[in-house]
């Protein structure tokens, strides 16, 4: 099989991580509790699901990803919560051409999501429509993860107006290929299921078979299943948790009203997306009252734009094909000058002379992206008229232009086709600024409104914050293709001599990356650079980090990126900010410095196998097995029994294992353990050596088995205390022997910029900053200590700029601990050139946090005075002061 990059993004990690430790506390805190301790947020019940269901939801907006997270949480709600090898997952999908579009992917042993499955279960899933699951053999059931793709309203007994629904109706019917799965059954698991009428046989039917392994539910597009009729019908099958996926979930919560809110596990910024390179923005927008007009002009933009693409495919090999979707008017019988589809296509092929093969229309009875392959090299479409919706699971990131032609368009007609022009090509920035925007043309006598209306649709169709959403529409100004286009050349003003000798510019230049290197160029007797084509914000700021050592050329490397852009004077000035350029900390290791990291205080790999297992014996003990589990009252009033062990005993009656030896036990709980720094043989070895002790303290092999999930859970954080163990004495071994090795340098530096700078949600105080490096302040709250820290900065003389210090974000700056890395809360340029640090803690946490304040010392000290820290407490500000007078 092809090798497939796993890799996830930073903030779908985040979000799996967040799903992992809920998920991993619900067992023991119950699914409320875990989720108000997750996220500080009320918790609301599914309507009609029995209580104490996990229900949870991911908010990521559109262009984010969720299939593939949808993919990952299978594994880890298995291993986490239902402490089972053999899940049963009932895959919810809004459409049949999504379901199609999914079953797909899901059944390609080389597709990212099953390869996603595969990472959890290996060759043991089975992916199986509606059709195929009414027909499903006992293997497919029981013998790794069964998931099931279909829609909800395939699933409903009823129709919305009460009628039966004859094609649902299958789903709850006796089907004879299914009677096997009910052979065998304890009188407790027939007693939950139902039964033909008259008797007490369970009827063989896909929903009785769902109830006995109490599937887990993703819902996808969650938002579109909100109503009563959809609750009823998971009710059915009894599931064992409820994830939704959704950019737009429900937030109001008014039951009397029939609106229930998802509890929103993890939220995802526009932000993190657009610091991954994952979407196009900001959005371009132009207006005119003239349709003609508007048409004519995104025409032109579509033609540049292809120009530019073709210059990048001889610069990258990338082919992008850019597109225009052009939303026509719906037609109405009563206004014959409604621009419908058809007079849309009468004026590109018949006044714009544009061939018939490169148009497609999909509205109405006329389908035509079904007959095309878009992002074949081959396929000549380029323009596709649609009236609201486009083919539903269409997903092409050559889509750069929204061209609306209806006076009155609404954010709602707006926001169903607006994702589609949001995606970036393979999640990467392009070289050329003109491929990382997206462009919007609407036939509009106010820009303002139009602009307010785009603004809304990222927001109600996309999942934009409204903060955010503000600063992603900008006005269409000079698009510079025609230099583009000629690959023309741009030449900076003269380098400062004193601080950059002609070899010190050779030298960075040639440090490079080949793609920037390859358009940078440097003349020896003028002392200039010169560039060509647009310098992209990522090449601009290689550039400033390669020139670091010389402050003076900084200045040299904006003016050609705005002049090389350009940019108006207005756009250069706020483009022509200093770069703001912080130095990591860096170890001496062999007379070379790099950036320091756990590499330089920890040997790896580590040999776990000669660690003493013995412990293992004090840690691990049998949970009481003649309970079956916590009785409580819930709010509702009724008797709730502890919720995740009641599913996994349910689980593992339904399931019979093969005997279980040593060697078997030890790498199945090894699998479930991860240890990048641990080779599997020392690993097992290990784990081996504790079931060892365990077996010589009077356990038995059989009884472990039966334990095991308990177990590797044990055996986890026991690995884990001694690897923290191993870090401590190893990071304060290296402080006091090799302290004299730490330095900064302008070659290990990081650089702040409004492209990458990555947050979870948008500061929405009234208090406005004036000093903030980007339009946007990150994660800060609108009161506290640490809000108050931040006006400090903000109204410090000596403060040129500060910026919101994202923790576990890549962009941000960081220093290595024992354990983890620490993001210090603000990152300051002083006026002077200097660069503070500043890290607030309340008066109750100070003092445990001796090791930051160690680190941030040795950071400012290997600085030779360049870089400052400091580490405030109980509102005493005045130290920042302090610190920048010494």
């Amino acid at each position: 099989m092809a090798a497939v990059n796993l890799d996830l993004k930073e903030y779908q990690s985040a979000s799996l991580d967040r799903l992992r430790e809920y998920l991993r506390d619900t067992i023991s805190l119950g699914a409320k509790v875990a989720f108000i301790k997750a996220t500080e947020l009320p918790y609301r019940d599914a309507p009609v699901i029995a209580d104490g269901t996990p229900y949870v939801c991911l908010r990521v907006p559109t262009g984010g990803g969720k299939t593939i997270m949808a993919s990952h949480s299978v594994g880890i709600a298995a291993q986490e919560f239902l402490q089972a090898a053999n899940p049963m997952v009932l895959w919810l999908v809004p459409s049949t051409p999504i379901l199609e579009q999914t079953v797909e992917a899901l059944k390609d042993p080389e597709h990212p999501y099953r390869v996603a499955l595969a990472k959890d279960f290996g060759r043991n899933v089975s992916v199986l429509t509606k059709a195929e699951a009414l027909a499903m053999s006992r293997a497919d059931a029981e013998g790794g993860a069964c998931i099931i793709v279909s829609t909800i309203q395939s699933f409903r007994r009823e129709k919305p107006n009460g009628d039966e629904d004859t094609e649902g109706l299958k789903v709850y019917q006796d089907a004879g290929a299914l009677m096997d799965h009910f052979s065998s059954l304890t009188d407790s698991q027939e007693a939950g299921l139902e039964k033909v009428e008259g008797t007490n046989r369970p009827i063989a039917s896909l929903a009785n078979l769902l109830r006995l392994h109490r599937p887990m539910v993703i819902v996808d597009e969650a938002h579109n299943a909100r109503s009563a009729l959809s609750f009823d019908t998971l009710a059915r099958f009894s599931p064992s948790l409820i994830l939704e996926l959704t950019a737009t979930p429900q937030t109001e919560h008014n039951p009397a009203k029939n609106k229930h809110a998802s509890n929103i596990l993890y939220s995802v910024s526009a932000a993190e997306l657009k610091a991954e390179q994952m979407i196009k923005m900001p959005i371009k927008l132009t207006t005119d009252r003239d349709w003609q007009k508007t048409i004519g002009a995104a025409l032109d933009c579509q033609a540049a734009l292809e120009e530019a693409a073709k210059a990048e495919e001889a610069q990258t090999g990338e082919y992008i094909r850019p597109l225009i979707l052009f939303q026509a008017q719906s037609s109405s019988t009563n206004d014959p000058t409604r621009l419908t589809y058809d007079k849309i296509e009468k004026f590109l092929t018949e006044d714009k002379g544009i061939p018939q093969d490169q148009i497609a229309v999909h509205s109405g009875s006329r389908k035509d992206l079904d007959d095309h392959n878009i992002p074949d090299p081959d396929c000549r479409v380029r323009y596709i008229i649609t009236v609201q919706k486009l083919k539903e699971g269409w997903d092409c990131p050559f889509a750069y232009v929204l061209c609306s032609v209806a006076e009155q368009v609404s954010s709602t007609a707006i926001e169903q086709i607006l994702g589609r022009v949001l995606r970036m090509p393979k999640a990467k920035l392009k070289s050329r600024p003109a491929l990382n925007q997206a462009y919007a043309y609407v036939a509009s006598s106010s820009f303002d409104s139009t602009a307010q209306k785009l603004r809304d649709g990222l927001v109600e169709g996309s999942g934009f914050n409204k903060l955010e959403a503000a600063n992603f529409i900008a006005p269409q100004s000079n698009m510079g293709f025609e230099e583009a286009a000629q690959e023309f050349e741009h030449r900076s003003e003269p380098l400062p001599e004193d601080d950059l000798p002609t070899e010190t510019v050779q030298e960075a230049i040639e440090k490079l990356p080949a793609s920037v290197k390859q358009r940078l160029t440097y003349d020896t007797e003028s002392r200039s650079l010169s560039y060509k084509g647009p310098m992209t914000k990522e090449s601009r700021n290689l550039i400033q980090l390669a020139f670091a050592k010389a402050p003076k050329a900084a200045r040299v490397v904006e003016r050609l990126y705005a002049k090389s852009n350009n940019f108006q004077t207005s756009a250069a000035e706020e483009e022509g900010k200093p770069p703001f350029i912080v130095p990591l900390l860096g170890f001496r290791k062999q007379s070379e410095l790099q950036l320091f990291s756990k590499e330089h205080f920890l040997d790896l790999p580590w040999r776990l196998d000669e660690c003493d297992a013995s412990d293992i014996a004090n840690r691990f003990r049998i949970v009481d097995e003649s309970q079956s589990g916590q009785i409580d009252i819930s709010e509702s009033g009724n008797v709730e029994i502890d919720f995740a062990r009641r599913v996994q005993g349910e689980l593992a009656a339904v399931i019979q294992e093969p005997a279980w030896t040593l060697p078997r036990l030890a790498n199945w709980i090894d699998t479930g353990i991860k240890h990048p720094d641990i080779t599997k043989p020392s690993a097992v070895v290990f784990i081996r050596n504790a079931l060892n002790e365990l077996l010589a303290s009077g356990h038995d092999l059989d009884t472990l088995a039966r334990n095991k999930y308990d177990l590797r859970k044990v055996m986890g954080n026991f690995i884990s205390d001694l690897r923290s163990n191993r870090e401590t004495d190893n990071y304060a071994a290296l402080f006091a022997a090799h302290a004299d090795r730490f330095a900064t340098s302008a070659e290990l530096s990081m650089i702040f910029d409004e492209q990458s700078y990555a947050f979870n949600q948008p500061y929405a105080g009234a208090t406005k900053f004036n000093k903030h490096y980007t339009q946007l302040i990150g994660d800060l709250k609108a009161e506290g200590e640490e809000f108050d820290c931040a006006v400090y900065l903000d109204r410090l003389d000596a403060v040129r700029y500060w910026i919101r210090n994202v923790e576990n974000k890549k962009t941000s700056f960081w220093l290595q601990l024992p354990h983890r890395k620490f993001y210090p809360d603000f990152v300051a340029m002083l006026e002077d050139g200097r660069i503070l640090v500043v890290e607030y803690k309340g008066a109750h946490l100070y003092e445990s946090e001796e090791a930051k304040r160690h680190i941030g010392d040795a950071w400012a000290d290997a600085s030779g005075g360049q870089c400052l820290f400091c580490m405030p407490t109980d509102r005493g500000f005045d130290l920042i002061d302090q610190t920048i007078a010494k």
